[in-house]
């Protein structure tokens, strides 16, 4: 009877199992439109995370994690936008996450933008961008007991050996705390300010499962909303969806070693973008969708893990792309470089 038992909490558990997987394949192709001006944000800052795409795990309660992130946009420039072509994009992010309890982390982002554009009246718009606030509430699941909440023995595992299946729900929501009307010269360009004068929400599920001791696989969707601003001007939402494998290449568990784990990432990183709008009107010039590739490396050295990225378009299909020079898709590459220490 207690083999009946398992088999059909066992069969529950795959019940909602399919139903998980069923919303994000739903999500991933009803998203009709989700342009980006910013860099990403992502909270996988741990060993066996990867760079971009956000991991489920969630911090043990009452432990802190503090972590920076730079993330570098060189863009590619063309003949017809001279002398005015955007030149780079710089945006740097220091961050707090902590564990309310062992299911529900929240977090902290405070932005620093700089986005550089030549030409006479071009220059540099730097400052603050808008402040972050997200919860995660992570999840399990096994053929014993199901899908659950994780408990203090679901973050304190390697999940390499627990054989579990780890799901996430994040929300949150950016305060519009950076400035938005800075002119250089050539008029207040939105996409070329600090922040974005509005509040947007972002709303998110993940995976991740270990195929063996030393790698993983990590699947990750989300789709960011503006509102408008006065006037009815609105940036156009992003839907994201990353798929990412994870491979420890090294772990050393002396206590005096240095290089404590090395980390391996490749991941896939796709951006779909809906128009701009001006006074509710959709733009020309803005939108698209975008596949990206991005080989990556992490380091546990000590106490502090640091990480680094290299972003690259594999993919693109940009509305009006000969409008487009400084958008996503154009880079000639991203590079992004993670610290972060817990507590």
């Amino acid at each position: 009877m207690q083999e009946d038992g398992g088999a059909h909490r066992f069969l529950e558990g795959m019940s909602l199992l399919r139903k998980l997987g069923l919303i994000l394949t739903l999500w991933f192709f009803s998203v009709l439109s989700a342009g980006a001006h910013h860099g990403g944000t992502s909270i996988s800052q741990g060993p066996g995370t990867p760079i971009e795409t956000n991991t489920p795990i969630t911090l043990p309660k009452g432990t802190a994690v503090v972590f920076s992130r730079a993330e570098i946009a060189a863009f590619r420039k063309f003949s017809r936008e001279d002398p005015n072509n955007i030149d780079s994009f710089r945006f740097y992010q220091l961050g707090a996450s902590y564990g309310l309890t062992d299911s529900l982390m929240a977090t902290v982002i405070l932005p620093f933008n700089a986005k550089s554009q030549d030409g006479p009246g071009g220059g540099t718009a730097r400052g603050l961008g808008d402040v972050t606030f997200m919860l995660n509430l992570g999840m399990n699941y096994d053929g014993v007991d199901g899908l659950r909440l994780n408990t203090a023995e679901d973050v304190a595992v390697d999940i390499g050996e627990s054989g579990k299946w780890y799901f996430g729900a994040y929300g949150g929501l950016t305060a519009p705390s950076g400035r938005s009307d800075i002119d250089l010269g050539l008029g207040v360009d939105g996409g070329l300010q600090p922040g974005f004068g509005s509040v947007t929400g972002t709303i998110g599920l993940n995976a991740q499962k270990a195929l063996s001791s030393r790698l993983s696989l990590l699947a990750d969707t989300s789709i960011q909303m503006f509102t408008p601003v006065s006037g009815g001007d609105k940036f156009g939402n992003e839907f994201r969806a990353n798929l990412a494998g994870v491979y420890n290449l090294r772990s050393n568990s002396d206590e005096g070693a240095t290089l404590k784990q090395w980390d391996a990432s490749l991941e896939l990183n796709y951006l779909k973008l809906s128009r701009d709008e001006t006074a509710g009107v959709a733009d020309l010039g803005t939108g698209g969708s975008i596949l990206y590739i991005t080989p990556g490396m992490r380091f546990q050295v000590g106490e502090v893990n640091l990480g680094a990225g290299l972003k690259l378009p594999l993919l693109k299909g940009l509305n009006e792309r000969n409008l487009q020079q400084g958008s996503e898709g154009l880079e000639k590459f991203r590079l992004i470089l993670t610290s972060s220490i817990a507590f």
